[in-house]
């Protein structure tokens, strides 16, 4: 109803939008709050206020009849544009894990079905790569936190290297003794033993040997809904040796060198408890919006 009143005569603002949007719509029109849809397509910029309303390119070819076809594309439109915090855990490429969607959501998106899993497959497609640095971060970030916490309640005194720099190939650093350099990575529970690595710091891990350790922050996956972290969001801490690491990753040959970053599945029975607890928290969620800065 926004987008055909939109379409029709320009609209000056948005009360004068979603008046016309009620005017041309059926009798269940009136009574449904139109307000806070045109509110949300300004703010994800799917509508733009300019001199009028304008709506941007996703907007424009949406067909003025309320029809399935018509309805599922809005649909997608507005998962692609505001992507679900659950997005990443409960979708890939293999399918959806419908377990991981909050309850509410699932039953706000069952009049898609039986077209729902494609379509979730399809948003995660369109949206995974802008959004997969950005998530990564975000976790990564809460994964050093909890590290950090967990050492200093242990009476250690960690230097968070990476706020300096990401030449250093890991982390956290501790003087000792031992001395130990600590590569962080975070994980949902379904990701557990799989992380990135990159060159910088697969390198540093061969050069550094018995010195530096990955260590994996694995969270639960309520976490990624949730809005605050506490101690109940972390199911464990774990660690894998750089020797590991070395056997899992292929030499460079003359025809092939890893240049960048890659990702590494290291079985479960390489990986044990780290030596500390995990300490009390209080962090942001990870359920931040694709506009937020901070899987790694």
């Amino acid at each position: 109803m926004l987008c055909h009143a939109a379409r029709l005569t320009a609209r000056r603002n948005i009360t004068e939008w979603v008046d016309a949007a009620r005017g041309h719509g059926a009798f269940v029109a009136a009574a449904t709050d139109l307000s806070t849809p045109a509110e949300h397509l300004l703010a994800s910029g799917l509508a733009k206020q300019a001199e009028t309303i304008v709506l941007m390119p996703p907007l424009v070819g949406i067909a003025g009849t309320a029809d399935s076809v018509t309805l599922r594309h809005v649909a997608r439109v507005l998962l692609i544009t505001d992507p679900p915090a659950w997005l990443r855990i409960a979708v890939s490429l293999e399918g959806v894990a419908r377990e991981y969607i909050p309850t509410a959501d699932l039953r706000a998106l069952e009049w898609l079905d039986p077209e729902l899993d494609e379509m979730l497959i399809d948003v995660f497609r369109a949206v995974n790569g802008p959004l997969d640095t950005e998530v990564r971060k975000r976790i990564g970030d809460a994964a050093e936190a909890v590290v950090l916490a967990a050492l200093r309640a242990d009476g250690r005194h960690p230097t968070h290297v990476a706020k300096i720099s990401d030449a250093f190939g890991y982390d956290i650093e501790l003087t000792g003794p031992p001395r130990l350099r600590f590569e962080v990575k975070g994980c949902s529970e379904n990701g557990r033993g799989t992380f990135h690595l990159s060159r910088n710091e697969y390198d540093k891990s061969q050069i550094y040997a018995d010195e530096w350790v990955l260590t994996q922050v694995v969270f639960n996956n309520c976490a990624f809904v949730a809005s605050h972290l506490e101690r109940a969001h972390i199911a464990g801490i774990f660690e894998a040796t750089a020797h590991e690491i070395g056997s899992a990753v292929l030499p460079d040959t003359e025809r092939f060198t890893w240049t960048d970053s890659a990702l590494i599945s290291l079985p479960p029975g390489v990986w044990r408890p780290a030596p500390y607890a995990v300490a009390d928290i209080a962090l942001p969620g990870l359920a931040g919006s694709k506009h937020e800065a901070s899987e790694q």
